[in-house]
């Protein structure tokens, strides 16, 4: 009993040891999104990562749900820039892309390389 206490003891610690950019908080939050052309609408998470990242799960590709890590950019501007660098997300499937967060709305932009084969995405979401 005391090691099943003591895990979440340990996590909260070593969480709060990341210090949060607080002017990205007006990004966090759930949005009701779609991908366009492909799928919606879906609820996507956005939380913070510590510093100006943030973390976003959503099923990017309208199938499978995924997490990356987005660095936030223009913090003390009205129109936030989002920058998701390459990072794999599954087995041989990689996402990269760029988007931007004003008046409760998102838009991302991204390609995900599945193998040899690269597909564009754009996904767009509002803040409930």
């Amino acid at each position: 009993m005391k090691q099943l206490l003591l895990f979440p003891f340990l996590l909260t610690i070593v969480s709060g040891c990341y210090d949060i950019d607080e002017e990205i908080l007006p990004v966090v939050g759930i949005y009701r999104a779609h991908i366009v052309g492909v799928a919606g609408p879906f609820d996507l998470v956005i939380s913070t990562a510590g510093g100006d990242d943030v973390i976003i799960e959503a099923p990017f590709d309208g199938d499978f749900w995924y997490t990356v890590r987005s660095d936030i950019e223009n913090q003390d501007e009205r129109i936030m820039d989002f920058r998701i660098g390459n990072q794999q997300i599954d087995r041989d499937i990689n996402m990269r892309g760029k988007g931007f967060f004003v008046n409760n709305t998102i838009e991302l932009r991204y390609t995900i390389d599945y193998g040899n084969e690269s597909v564009n995405f754009k996904l767009v979401g509002t803040k409930l």
